[in-house]
């Protein structure tokens, strides 16, 4: 028998999550919730799941789940991750891991007084494809590093969820979270400086923005991140013996090396998947196996510190969620 993996949420990236692990050896698909029973029933069948549950609670409840992934509306993060860790159930939860930092540090708090296991679900950070480019980073295959730029959009007017301030919409938790963890996994937390603009959407969530970061070592790294239309999604990392291109940032498909005259050296392909996310559940079972509470891929500090740049960007938008606003009253 494999390991017993639950979902809560039946939307579309539960679904994602669902078709990869029923595919995965040594790990089952075991058991989904939902808001209603007929929907968590129709999930089920769809993919193979062994049960279900109209509710949450009795997922978080069956001693037989050895670990939760959590795919729900952003501003549902926070609650449903405490209540799992509260029922001493490992957790797996999707990026934005919570609306900000100090949901964060309350959440990572909790799970460490429980001796409960809590990973961000930031699958590319576990991709197979980024640390070979980290380790040619290290090699100094392009010399130093330089700066950074990156990309990312997608056409998501029609999402209700991303066009709404309380339920965390807008593009940079949504996918404003791919590049900045790039910069970040790659560049490292030295940043001395912040700059940014944005352009909101009539509802008030931002539409599109430009994130610059100034590190202490004079390195900067750039992002355009927009929900208005669809981009290349690719980075481009510059240093001092020539660059290295990646493309598709939010699901790592191939990256070059060109010499200091522009001149290509190599290129790389991602290796054959299942769709990405099993590298992120085969570290997170191996973690809870090793009775570890975070993955070395992405770690505690990783998830916080990430989030205190979210927090920076936003408030120089001077941009709000409503929970946060009634915190602050």
């Amino acid at each position: 028998m494999g390991f017993q993996f639950g979902i809560i949420g039946a939307g579309a990236m539960s679904g994602r999550m669902a078709d990869t692990v029923r595919r995965m050896k040594d790990v089952d698909l075991y058991a989904i919730a939902a808001r209603s029973e007929e929907k968590a029933k129709q999930f089920a069948e769809q993919y193979g799941a062994e049960t279900y549950y109209g509710s949450y609670e009795a997922l978080m409840e069956d001693e037989q789940v050895e670990l939760i992934y959590i795919a729900l509306p952003n501003h549902l993060h926070y609650q449903v991750a405490r209540e799992c860790i509260q029922h001493g159930k490992p957790v797996l939860l999707e990026k934005p891991f919570t609306l900000n930092e100090n949901q964060a540090d309350n959440l990572i708090r909790l799970a460490e007084m429980h001796q409960v296991f809590l990973c961000e679900a930031m699958w590319v950070r576990f991709m197979p494809m980024i640390h070979r480019i980290k380790k040619e980073l290290d090699n100094e295959r392009i010399g130093e590093v330089i700066s950074i730029t990156t990309d990312m959009g997608y056409d998501l007017r029609e999402k209700e969820r991303l066009l709404r301030l309380d339920m965390g919409g807008g593009a940079l938790l949504d996918i404003g979270v791919y590049p900045l963890s790039l910069i970040l996994q790659l560049m490292g937390g030295d940043i001395e400086n912040i700059s940014t603009s944005v352009v909101h959407m009539n509802s008030g969530v931002d539409a599109q923005e430009m994130i610059n970061l100034t590190y202490h070592n004079g390195a900067m790294a750039g992002s355009y991140v927009t929900m208005l239309a669809n981009t290349p999604k690719k980075a481009v990392i510059y240093g001092t013996e020539g660059r290295i291109e990646v493309d598709d940032i939010n699901c790592y498909r191939e990256y070059r090396i060109y010499d200091r005259d522009g001149a290509l050296l190599e290129t790389t392909e991602k290796e054959t998947q299942i769709s990405g996310l099993e590298y992120e559940v085969r570290a997170c079972v191996n973690a809870i196996r090793s009775g570890k509470l975070e993955c070395p891929e992405m770690t505690h500090y990783d998830t916080l510190f990430q989030m205190r740049v979210l927090d920076s960007i936003r408030k120089i938008w001077n941009l709000q969620f409503p929970q946060e606003k009634t915190m602050n009253e």
